[in-house]
């Protein structure tokens, strides 16, 4: 095998072995509640209204639970951007993500912000 192929192969290895707790259609954390199958997401049993985005963006926060995501990082695997542009955008949606899975958004307990090194979720 070549070092190219073992690479990929690592790489797959590595991506199978990821726990992936949202593979089930439901998760919950606090007072949070979201359905990704039925595109539902509830806080303290208020239905919260997202757009296909947010979802993306809080499937992959739980999919990459506890690990620094870049702001690069998500402008490509979220928004599928091959070239990152300068851009606010990832800001914004953070801010609006926390107002919808916080009890205090100023003083987030699950979705950090890490200078200069992205983001970071936790339940």
């Amino acid at each position: 095998m070549s070092e190219a192929e073992i690479d990929i192969l690592r790489v797959f290895v590595k991506s199978a072995l990821r726990p992936r707790e949202t593979r089930t259609a439901d998760v919950s954390f606090d007072s949070v509640r979201i359905s990704f199958s039925r595109q539902e997401w509830f806080k303290a049993n208020e239905e919260m209204h997202a757009n296909a985005r947010e979802f993306r963006l809080l499937k992959y926060f739980l999919d990459h639970e506890g690990e620094v995501v870049s702001r690069e990082q998500l402008l490509r695997d979220v928004w599928g951007f091959d070239r990152v542009p300068e851009t606010r955008s990832v800001d914004n949606y953070i801010l609006m993500l926390r107002k919808k899975i916080e009890s205090n958004p100023s003083k987030p307990k699950h979705l950090f912000t890490l200078r200069g090194a992205g983001y970071k979720f936790v339940r």
